[in-house]
């Protein structure tokens, strides 16, 4: 089974006119540009024919809008129906101070979506707002025993659209919090999965898994022997930030840099099938 954990789609709708959405914060960020490229579920389930994908997770943006929020968190229940369970949605909640968290997390179990995510701060980056939403994210999803994805990027190296500056130390303090909650940190963590090398963070972190979306953008192939080695194979996911990457440049890297058979297996599919109870 080939289980992608990380890819972004939109409703055909949004495509159409996508520069409406354009007054929420975070969408301008990445979606400003034109060039920015936006696909649906059929788009989706074409490529996934075409490179031999069993499963895809898709991500909802971190809106701030709650209307638009609700708008993808239903186009995405609509979209696992018609997948017939192929597309499997994560899905938002508003990330606003203002907002009711725990109700909105509520409403996305009882949609029957599968978790929470890609949770991310483009426009303000970890802030002390920033850090008390993201808690009480923590909270809600663990009440209702959703797992969470953050979107985390590297505090170090070059710029581009959507980059902020993650603090890992409040990331950490967050995360040791929550240690039965089940967190899929994305893009490799930012470079976090290095520190569970120290035991106490190796322990606060036994429920965090790595996805490694836009890995070829951030980091050489060396990452998976090194990756291995540190979290061992049960904690990293196959992930291609689609339509940013074709599937089949991360298939063949993994193919060529993880030369254990049960490691490929535990990376492309098996840990997803794991976390997603498939």
């Amino acid at each position: 089974m080939i289980v992608d954990f990380h890819t972004h789609i939109f409703s055909s709708d949004l495509i159409k006119q996508r520069n409406r959405y354009i007054d929420d914060k975070n969408y301008s960020f990445l979606y400003s540009d034109e060039k920015a490229k936006l696909i649906d579920h059929n788009i989706m389930l074409r490529a996934m024919d075409d490179s031999g994908i069993d499963h895809v997770v898709i991500m909802g943006f971190p809106w701030e809008n709650e209307k638009y929020c609700q708008e993808q968190n239903q186009y995405f229940k609509d979209v696992f129906v018609l997948s017939k369970g192929r597309i499997i949605p994560f899905a938002s909640v508003p990330l606003s101070i203002n907002t009711n968290i725990e109700e909105w997390v509520k409403g996305i179990k009882d949609l029957g979506l599968f978790g929470i995510g890609e949770i991310a701060f483009y426009s303000d980056g970890m802030n002390k707002t920033n850090s008390a939403i993201l808690r009480k994210i923590f909270e809600s999803a663990q009440i209702y025993s959703l797992p969470v994805c953050l979107h985390l990027n590297e505090p170090v190296g070059h710029d581009y659209p959507g980059k902020y500056e993650p603090d890992l130390n409040v990331i950490y303090s967050i995360l040791k919090d929550f240690p039965e909650l089940t967190v899929v940190l994305a893009h490799w963590g930012g470079g976090i999965l290095f520190y569970e090398m120290m035991p106490e963070v190796r322990e606060a972190f036994r429920n965090v898994y790595y996805d490694i979306a836009a890995s070829p953008f951030l980091y050489s192939n060396d990452i998976y022997d090194v990756a291995i080695k540190i979290l061992g194979s049960e904690k990293i996911l196959f992930g291609s930030d689609y339509p940013l990457i074709r599937f089949e440049r991360y298939l063949t890297d993994i193919e060529k840099n993880v030369k254990d058979e049960k490691h490929r297996k535990n990376i492309i599919g098996e840990n997803a099938r794991r976390i997603l109870k498939l």
